[in-house]
């Protein structure tokens, strides 16, 4: 993504700064603290703002980094991402979960069987050792008759 600037645009600062129903010195209050003189236009004077300067603006005035850098018009809504690979409700990605589901179904029944084929085993191990027991005994039965 490409962003149309990379100083701080102070207009749509003040438009989204009114659109919150705050003042300039409300928002310089609440982005520098309580006993501040700084204004907005401290961004003219130092134009390269850092991420966590973005940061703090975008989450004081409740919208995006793609607001904030890009100036948008739309104060507080993030774009619209079209793209088979972006939206989540595209139907690539409902294909794609009902083929998962099919998959995640089908595991399902396959752990399932396993878990009875085990069961199945363990059984079958019992009654062998069952005989095997069986057989030792009169095999010593046979032995002492002798």
């Amino acid at each position: 993504m490409r962003y149309e600037c990379i100083n701080v645009d102070l207009d749509f600062l003040s438009k989204a700064i009114r659109a919150r129903g705050m003042s300039e010195r409300q928002f310089a209050i609440l982005m520098w603290g309580e006993d501040t003189h700084r204004t907005i236009k401290d961004f003219l004077r130092r134009p390269n703002t850092t991420i966590e300067t973005a940061m703090k603006v975008c989450n004081i005035l409740d919208i995006s980094l793609d607001d904030f850098f890009g100036g948008s018009d739309k104060i507080g809504q993030s774009p619209h991402i079209v793209g088979n690979q972006n939206i989540v409700n595209s139907s690539v990605v409902n294909q794609d979960l009902k083929s998962l589901q099919a998959e995640n179904k089908a595991l399902r029944m396959v752990i399932k069987e396993k878990d009875e084929r085990i069961s199945d085993l363990k059984k079958v191990k019992d009654e062998l050792g069952a005989r095997l027991d069986m057989v030792l005994k009169l095999g010593q039965n046979s032995d002492s008759v002798k």
